[in-house]
């Protein structure tokens, strides 16, 4: 039988490898330059995905250090997707799934990410600085030397999260859940821990 964690690499593997596939590499290169440009890119993914026709699937796309300022992302699907060093400041993410996604190093300055699903993604070291992610799931996330600086997370999950030398100064924490959170380093100064649930918050 199969475990949960088998069944996720699994995948995570078969949705990054299609975009690897040589007959899908015009596609990837004309969607990487309708998110960049501003085109038609849920368009092109409605055309590729027929006959179902979905517009939101871009579960694993390899976009790493791709410039996607202001893009509207609402409700886009980019589980297990490489958004390493991608600029995404003043992107519109919510309702996105980033499960599993790998944004170490990303740029998310002003980003919306209300109702994001971030668990289990990585986002070492990115700059968070500004962004909105009330009510957002960052289970198990991986926030390690991560920017955060006058970020609003009311209500966000952040339930076995790393949050190690994070800097969440002046950030808004009100009613998060922070249970098994790492806090070893992390700044808090300024920050508004209203309603926090912490129960076992490490140490």
């Amino acid at each position: 039988m199969t475990d949960e964690n088998g069944d996720r690499n699994g995948h995570a593997t078969e949705v990054r490898e299609r975009w690897n596939r040589p007959e899908n590499a015009a596609v990837l290169a004309g969607i990487r330059d309708a998110l960049t440009g501003g085109g038609d890119w849920r368009g092109m993914v409605r055309t590729w995905t027929r006959p179902w026709g979905i517009d939101h699937d871009l579960a694993g796309i390899p976009l790493v250090g791709a410039e996607l300022t202001g893009a509207d992302l609402t409700g886009v699907h980019l589980g297990y997707a490489d958004l390493r060093g991608c600029d995404l400041s003043g992107c519109h993410l919510t309702d996105a799934s980033l499960t599993g996604a790998d944004l170490s190093g990303a740029i998310l300055v002003n980003a919306t990410l209300t109702r994001v699903n971030g668990g289990l993604c990585d986002l070492t070291g990115a700059d968070l600085s500004g962004a909105r992610a009330d009510d957002a799931v960052l289970s198990r996330a991986r926030l390690a030397g991560a920017t955060l600086r006058g970020a609003s997370l009311r209500g966000a999950k952040l339930v076995g999260a790393d949050l190690t030398h994070a800097d969440l100064t002046d950030a808004d924490l009100s009613d998060a859940v922070l249970i098994a959170a790492r806090i070893e380093g992390t700044i808090l100064t300024g920050a508004r821990l209203d309603g926090v649930r912490h129960g076992s918050l490490r140490p």
